[in-house]
């Protein structure tokens, strides 16, 4: 009569497997979660792909994925929706005093056509928690010269009232510009 117990090195075998199976599956989680906006440059032009949302507390990383050399560095700034410019005339003026992205610039410490001196620029609570506009400093990180760069911090606005929606833009390329809704942790 045959033994329908399982033999030892089959148990150890599955349980081997099943653990490898549940590291590959926390592995492939991570990375769907992950939380990223990436900066391109390509035939689309340039321009932000960055999630339809995240939830508040959760990492948010910025990627520069263009080529500094080609298109200039990039900023990653938090402002109102209202400080967005919207129409051709609006981007042209827009580093000129009074103007949103002339704002940006003093938030990293430039002065005239001088170096970015704070970064990242940082305002309110910890992480990518506030949008600043002319008159009020938001959050900010400027890329450099360097290709591939990034920064990731925590997305933490408040969301006691319900989701929350930031909008974010590229100081020096005006046009480049996009928003993201944060929903409630849990």
């Amino acid at each position: 009569m045959k033994s329908t117990r399982p033999r030892a090195g089959s148990a150890r075998s599955a349980i081997l497997a099943a653990l490898a199976a549940l590291v590959a599956l926390s592995a492939f989680a991570s990375v769907a979660s992950a939380a990223t906006v990436y900066m391109k440059a390509d035939k689309k032009g340039l321009r932000f792909e960055a999630p339809k949302t995240v939830v508040n507390g959760e990492t948010l990383e910025i990627v520069n994925q263009s080529n500094p050399k080609k298109v200039g560095p990039h900023t990653f700034s938090m402002v109102t929706k209202a400080s967005l410019p919207k129409t051709p005339k609006a981007h042209q003026l827009c580093f000129t005093p009074k103007h949103i992205c002339k704002a940006i610039a003093i938030w990293h410490g430039v002065k005239g056509n001088g170096p970015v001196k704070i970064n990242p620029a940082k305002a309110g609570p910890d992480g990518w928690s506030t949008m600043g506009s002319v008159t009020a400093k938001g959050d900010s990180w400027f890329t450099g010269e360097k290709p591939g760069t990034s920064f990731e911090q925590p997305v933490n606005v408040d969301t006691s009232a319900g989701a929350s929606r930031i909008y974010f833009l590229c100081a020096i390329h005006s046009g480049m510009q996009g928003s993201i809704n944060v929903l409630p942790g849990g």
